[in-house]
């Protein structure tokens, strides 16, 4: 009689440990190399787009958008692969970005298009 009582028990606990690993990251996997670019096209707007008519609103936003906020705190929890990806996600609009195929206007619309509206 223990011992089928006890099956369930030592079930539960693998299986709650088991779940508890996959807390860790709550960003989507298809989202990180996203995220990676978005913020590179945050930094690059803060520092060379200041006389576009959406920075303000854009930078006053950003505090108070609940997306931005959590995305921004599940950041030290990405595993070795989602870094990379963010990593990449980073370089490539970086790259874009040195290219000129953007502009202030667009990183303004792609910024309040992932945390603006949310």
């Amino acid at each position: 009689m223990k011992k089928i009582f006890l099956i369930p028990l030592i079930f539960l606990f693998f299986l709650s440990k088991f779940a508890l690993a996959f807390h860790d990251v709550e960003v989507a996997n298809e989202d990180v190399a996203a995220l990676g670019g978005l913020w590179t096209q945050i930094y690059v707007y803060e520092e060379y787009c200041a006389d576009n008519q959406y920075y303000e609103v854009i930078l006053d936003r950003l505090p108070n958008s609940p997306r931005f906020d959590r995305y921004s705190s599940e950041l030290e929890h990405l595993t070795n692969d989602q870094e990379l990806a963010w990593e990449r996600g980073g370089l490539g609009a970086s790259a874009v970005i040195s290219a000129g195929e953007t502009d202030c206007d667009t990183m303004a619309t792609v910024i309040w298009e992932w945390f603006g509206e949310n």
